[in-house]
């Protein structure tokens, strides 16, 4: 009975565990085309090649119509704004520079979300795919919902995947898995962002 009670309890942990990865990486795409979708950026690399990748596979797909890159931190080792870093780097992709949208000023997710605002009204886009790391896909929608709250924007996800760096089912297996689920848990709490989760 105690072998029983042990197994069941470890069972509960490892499913709690995961649904913890997989309420992190929030995923929803729209059933038809987007306008556009938001790339948030980054200074790190391996991030930034995940975020460019997910990014062009969208547009590439008709899911969206236009990207908007997001970033005013020069690039480590370059002397690009994230956004022209993104921007040069989806144009070798093969999106059409046209369809690219620089927001250079932001210099953190929520001046990404902030920033990107007025870019969305001047072209007047209503639907918006957000592409942000996965483990930190809750973090990014809960923060764009409270930056565009009451403007009529539908908001959609679809984040990049940090491959060998965190994934949803088996995050929890390494060191570097909890420091990047803790630190968007901390954050959550740190901006009060569960209070937009309903």
């Amino acid at each position: 009975m105690a072998l029983l009670a042990g197994t069941s309890g470890c069972l509960l942990l490892l499913a709690a565990l995961a649904s913890l990865g997989h309420a992190l990486n929030r995923r929803r795409l729209p059933t038809t085309s987007a306008d556009a979708a938001l790339v948030f950026g980054t200074g790190l690399l391996w991030k930034a090649q995940a975020r460019i990748a997910t990014a062009a596979h969208l547009f590439h797909q008709g899911r969206v119509h236009y990207l908007i890159v997001s970033g005013g931190v020069v690039v480590p080792g370059t002397t690009l704004t994230e956004a022209s870093f993104f921007r040069d780097a989806l144009v070798a992709r093969g999106v059409p520079d046209e369809r690219i949208l620089l927001e250079a000023q932001a210099t953190n997710t929520a001046e990404n979300a902030i920033y990107a605002l007025p870019i969305i009204q001047a072209h007047q886009f209503k639907r918006v795919v957000l592409i942000m790391s996965d483990f930190e896909g809750l973090r990014a929608h809960l923060t764009a919902k409270r930056a565009w709250e009451g403007h009529g924007l539908t908001i959609y996800d679809y984040h990049a995947p940090s491959l060998g760096h965190w994934d949803s089912w088996t995050w929890w297996l390494s060191g570097e898995g909890w420091r990047l689920s803790w630190y968007t848990v901390s954050r959550l709490f740190r901006y009060g962002l569960w209070r937009y989760v309903l």
